[in-house]
């Protein structure tokens, strides 16, 4: 258990930039966000539910998606212009 709330406190890395810095997150710091939360969802999926390379990573894009989506609601996706 405390796995899986390790993972899920960690797994935000992206909104967590949004929150923090709102308009001024850089694309440099969007990418490494994004790059954080990835990883570290892809072992947490493959940790915690023993799911195989392919899934753990299917699951960490999933997640990894919501979560900059969630930041882009947010603002923090004023780097990429959009």
């Amino acid at each position: 258990m405390k796995h899986a709330l390790l993972a899920l406190a960690l797994s935000g890395c992206v909104t967590t930039a949004g929150i923090a810095r709102h308009n001024d997150v850089g694309l440099p710091l969007l990418a490494g966000a994004a790059a954080a939360d990835l990883a570290v969802t892809a072992l947490a999926a493959s940790q915690i539910q023993d799911y195989s390379v392919g899934a753990s990573l299917a699951t960490a894009l999933a997640i990894t998606a919501v979560d900059l989506a969630a930041a882009c609601l947010l603002g923090a996706c004023s780097a990429l212009r959009l």
